[in-house]
């Protein structure tokens, strides 16, 4: 019975293994935020409407970039990465790599969500420019409270990371001073 139970429960990952899995799991947060990136910023269309404005607005020209950013992939993978970190040195790396990845999520967030709500709380410009709105400032403030929601998921995973890495300090034991001998 004792073989037959340590047979269904798969065995412990070493540290090397946990690292690398830690470092692919960064990875492809970094792919997924770097995509959203491009698609904003570099994912022009033939239409010459098209700027980066109404793409963080997502009005329907190449508007993926929202979709991307404000998702599961680029909030989870770096909290499960930090989380399988080990306490080892390459671990704590991937801890403060991790740290970053949420701050530049967080920054691009806010400039996307707020870009998007300029575009939308701006109802002259749209009828201006395009001859109907697009996003009337109720959809912009439902996008922008939305949006708030992942950026604060993002900035949990910030602080699940800086905790994880208080506590692997923590765990590491300090050298005891001596005083020095008296004479």
């Amino acid at each position: 019975m004792q073989i037959a139970s340590r047979q269904r429960f798969p065995r412990q990952c070493s540290s090397r293994q946990r690292t690398v899995v830690s470092a692919i799991l960064l990875a492809c947060a970094v792919a997924v935020i770097a995509v959203a990136v491009s698609q904003w910023l570099f994912g022009v269309g033939l239409d010459p409407r098209d700027d980066t404005i109404r793409r963080a607005a997502g009005i329907g020209f190449t508007d993926e970039a929202r979709d991307t950013l404000f998702s599961i992939l680029p909030v989870a993978l770096p909290a499960l990465a930090a989380f399988l970190a080990p306490d080892t040195r390459p671990g704590r790396v991937t801890v403060r790599l991790t740290r970053l990845v949420y701050v530049v999520y967080l920054v691009i967030g806010v400039l996307l969500a707020l870009s998007a709500a300029r575009y939308g709380f701006d109802d002259a410009r749209q009828l201006a420019e395009e001859g109907q709105v697009f996003i009337d400032t109720r959809a912009a403030v439902e996008r922008l409270v939305l949006d708030a929601v992942w950026l604060t998921l993002a900035g949990i995973g910030l602080v699940f990371a800086r905790w994880n890495g208080t506590r692997e300090r923590a765990s590491i034991p300090e050298p005891v001073k001596l005083s020095p001998p008296q004479a």
